[in-house]
């Protein structure tokens, strides 16, 4: 999956250069570390985020992440995070399709 980072003031917004169902799964995967497992994330940098708005522009999707109050979020830190949530998405997806 193809995604850059740009910062906007305090906000990061990730434009991602897929499919629908592709920039659909990242936002839910992003959801479900935030909400269940941000001690095992590398980079920690999920802790960060205070909300995450989902935009169509052209044939991107563009997740804006703002931080949480007193908190400022790292492009470095959000790229592997992602990363590491994309990776853990894989492997969930590939052990379900083996059942």
């Amino acid at each position: 999956m193809d995604f850059t980072i740009e910062k906007r003031g305090e906000t990061l917004l990730v434009r991602i250069g897929a499919a629908a169902s592709d920039s659909q799964e990242v936002y839910e995967a992003v959801r479900a570390c935030r909400g269940q497992s941000w001690w095992s994330c590398p980079s920690g940098e999920c802790s960060k985020i205070g909300n995450c708005d989902t935009r169509q522009e052209g044939g991107d999707t563009v997740l804006a992440f703002t931080p949480r109050p007193g908190e400022t979020l790292s492009a470095t830190g959000v790229r592997e995070c992602l990363g590491y949530v994309l990776n853990a998405a894989r492997t969930d997806a590939g052990s379900a399709a083996a059942r």
